[in-house]
């Protein structure tokens, strides 16, 4: 995320923290609970060159987030006792879930250490092909390359791009518009730039899948331990409405079959890749419900109601941007996104009239 929109976002939130306003509508537009997303939990970075902080947390901050939510009254409760708090509104108290998605390693050797000795139950969506080696975290590749290069010359489909990245401006903005090409053309193409460009930039991505990802002994270890719930997450990580419906199917049954074979466990929880309307949709939401999948989480945000589809669940992400509790407190209220949904709805409206 561009630095001013971070700096935006950050002032509207502080406003509207510093009103008072979340505490005066809660009850009202906090639901019965909320999932949490998270993704890396690791140590600050030195390097001013992350364009994928937005998915890191500070352990310290992770362990704040759970007293936080613990001093709010909430219960901290896994995937099945959510779906039953669901179906019996206003007889349990209000819920927070932790989700971390794709199975990278410090999800294991940080976030684990942590939550097991607060005796927190969460989920671990897991793609296999990242754990097998047969995936490769596109992002990650992205910013390998261009860490390590003054210029970046790379073919997305039929277009070639050369990009200068000599700066550390030029290497942010490098990386945006690589990021959204990469996300415009199908995802083999997709795959396919990618793969070409590690080669050319020398960047081992077998060696930065076993040093990222967990392997499936630790996989097991999670699996193991009544707290942790291992959820899939298709194999190849891909945008599931981009792909043909059978090969959609095949990403998440395969997955799910992968994981039982390693780990002797039937995942009953799902979560689809990136998860935005424009990844998965009611073709996979159905999907997901044929397949006979308990939950399904998306990205999309907003707290929890008895009424929320069980396989379109919206989910809050712990922006590695916005590590701060009084943010927490913010989004476990819903009074940011009923607010976004207005003011999105306002302009529609505005637009709409203003082209008549």
């Amino acid at each position: 995320m561009p630095d001013l929109k971070v700096a935006g976002y950050k002032a509207g939130l502080n406003a509207l923290y510093w009103s008072g306003v979340h505490r005066l509508f809660a009850d009202r537009t906090q639901g019965a609970g909320a999932i949490l997303m998270f993704h890396h939990v690791r140590p600050e970075s030195a390097s001013r060159f992350q364009p994928n902080a937005h998915l890191e947390v500070t352990p310290t901050f992770l362990g704040d987030v759970v007293e936080r939510v613990r001093a709010r009254g909430m219960d901290i409760v896994d995937l099945d006792e959510a779906m039953l708090r669901l179906a019996n509104p206003g007889k349990a108290r209000r819920f927070v879930v932790l989700t971390f998605d794709d199975g990278y390693r410090n999800n294991f050797t940080n976030a684990y250490p942590i939550l097991k000795a607060l005796g927190v139950p969460f989920t671990v969506y897991v793609a296999t092909g990242l754990i097998d080696g047969t995936a490769v975290p596109w992002w990650e590749v992205i910013v390998a390359i261009i860490e390590r290069a003054a210029g970046v010359q790379i073919r997305i489909g039929d277009r070639d791009f050369d990009l200068a990245t000599d700066s550390l401006t030029k290497k942010r903005i490098a990386a945006r518009i690589l990021a959204r090409k990469l996300c415009l053309v199908s995802e083999d193409a997709q795959r396919e730039a990618i793969d070409r460009a590690a080669s050319d930039y020398a960047v081992d991505t077998r060696h930065m899948l076993l040093d990222e990802m967990m392997n499936w002994d630790e996989v097991r270890a999670l699996s193991a331990d009544p707290l942790v719930t291992i959820g899939a997450h298709t194999v190849g990580h891909y945008a599931l409405a981009r792909l043909e419906p059978g090969r959609a199917e095949c990403e998440m049954t395969e997955s799910r079959d992968r994981i039982e074979a390693m780990t002797g466990s039937r995942p009953r929880h799902f979560a689809y890749p990136y998860g935005s309307p424009g990844a998965a949709g009611e073709r996979e939401f159905d999907l997901a419900e044929k397949l006979g999948f308990a939950t399904s989480v998306t990205t999309r945000r907003g707290v929890l109601a008895p009424t929320s589809r069980m396989t379109a669940l919206p989910r809050i992400s712990m922006n590695g941007h916005y590590q701060s509790t009084r943010y927490v407190d913010l989004l476990l209220s819903g009074v940011p996104v009923v607010l976004e949904r207005r003011i999105r709805n306002w302009a529609g409206s505005a637009l709409s009239s203003s082209a008549r």
